[in-house]
């Protein structure tokens, strides 16, 4: 079996909500869904330089280190009996959240309030990650809140 690794990261404003992205339709594949931001960890790269690179990819955000949190890792998503993936789960509350998509990866970008995050998803395990979002960030009435 393979296992890839990979790096999942939920940005959050408290004046916009949380940011999903759009990936284009694939004929034959699958529809245009809406994910977070998602990507592989490189050979040489940290899961945090990873993370930094792929929002920096895919939204143009350019954030520090000390701007994310590590919510989980290892976190398993089986996809075949041949291909399992382990993802390093962050969250990041950035001041600027001027988004700005990279065409060639996702065809659009929404902000949405988090009640509605969860039925926007296409993917069962980006439910199971925002579940543990939701939790840090207290969007669930837990008493834990994000202190960013």
């Amino acid at each position: 079996m393979t296992t890839k690794y990979s790096i999942e990261c939920w940005i959050t404003s408290s004046d916009q909500g949380v940011l999903l992205l759009q990936v284009p339709a694939r004929p034959g594949k699958h529809e245009a869904f809406w994910q977070p931001i998602t990507g592989g960890i490189e050979d040489g790269e940290t899961p945090l330089q990873a993370a930094l690179r792929e929002i920096r990819e895919e939204t143009g955000l350019d954030l520090a280190e000390g701007q994310l949190t590590e919510i989980a890792s290892d976190l398993t998503v089986v996809i075949s009996p041949e291909l399992t993936i382990s993802k390093t789960l962050y969250t990041a509350s950035p001041r600027d959240t001027t988004v700005t998509i990279n065409p060639h990866e996702h065809q659009a970008h929404h902000w949405l309030p988090p009640a509605r995050v969860a039925e926007a998803l296409f993917w069962d395990s980006n439910r199971d990650t925002w579940k543990l979002i939701s939790q840090h960030n207290g969007y669930d009435g837990s008493p834990e809140r994000d202190e960013q």
